[in-house]
């Protein structure tokens, strides 16, 4: 049987050029538990579609947004998992492609991450949008809190910038923080935490050479990994 409260959360994909298999297999795969699924194409601006798809989503009375990008393989019990936490945004992490660095931005002192059965949710100051989890709440109190405007009124879908990129001042100078960033930051400066799951495992899918090793040795997987994070600056 399909739970009922499955509706309720709809799922959000930004589509640029195309959905990775193992994406779309998990996609379908929520849609059979009852997740309705928006796939949307055609904006080069990924923070405008970010901002169109969670305004339109509010206004169709959505109690919850599951962000995943079309390059993200999931296992969708990972979705389930998230929801069951009850937290106002909640995350799974993954690596940047072609960079030995997590995509996300670790709160200041944080000297290392477990990752897999030995993992518990972790407190980070920014998360990426590829694999996340945000209850309406959240959307609401960042536009009432922050003043956000409803942008594009002349056209026929207006639209609130959540995601507008922007710039945070740091000890060090000026960051600019790019639609993903900027959204947690907004939401950290309403009250908010930022979490991340950090048994779920995810792949960022890219491309990749193949050379000799590949074809002698298999990838190492660990059921419980810990990254030591040596440099803070290597984690935005």
């Amino acid at each position: 049987m399909i739970p009922a409260e499955n509706s309720s959360c709809v799922v959000l994909v930004p589509v640029g050029s195309q959905i990775e298999p193992a994406c779309e297999a998990g996609l379908k795969d929520l849609e059979k538990r009852g997740y309705p699924v928006w796939r949307v194409r055609g904006y080069a601006a990924i923070d405008q579609g970010r901002n169109q798809m969670a305004t339109d989503a509010i206004a169709q009375g959505f109690k919850e947004t599951m962000w995943i990008d079309s390059d993200i393989a999931f296992d969708p019990n990972a979705v389930d998992r998230l929801r069951t936490h009850q937290l106002p945004i909640t995350c799974g992490v993954y690596p940047k492609k072609g960079k030995r660095e997590l995509a996300i931005h670790v709160l200041p002192g944080t000297e290392k991450i477990v990752f897999g059965k030995d993992a518990s949710l972790t407190e980070i100051k920014y998360a990426a949008t590829g694999f996340l989890h945000v209850r309406r709440e959240v959307y609401l109190k960042v536009q009432a809190d922050l003043k956000l405007p409803l942008c594009n009124t002349r056209w026929k879908n207006p639209m609130v910038p959540f995601f507008m990129p922007m710039v945070q001042p740091e000890s060090w100078g000026s960051w600019y923080l790019a639609e993903d960033y900027a959204f947690s930051e907004r939401a950290r400066r309403c009250g908010y935490q930022v979490w991340a799951d950090t048994s779920i495992r995810l792949g960022h899918i890219g491309s990749y050479s193949y050379s000799w090793e590949d074809a002698g040795s298999d990838t190492k997987r660990f059921a419980s990994y810990t990254y030591h994070l040596t440099d803070q600056k290597n984690e935005s």
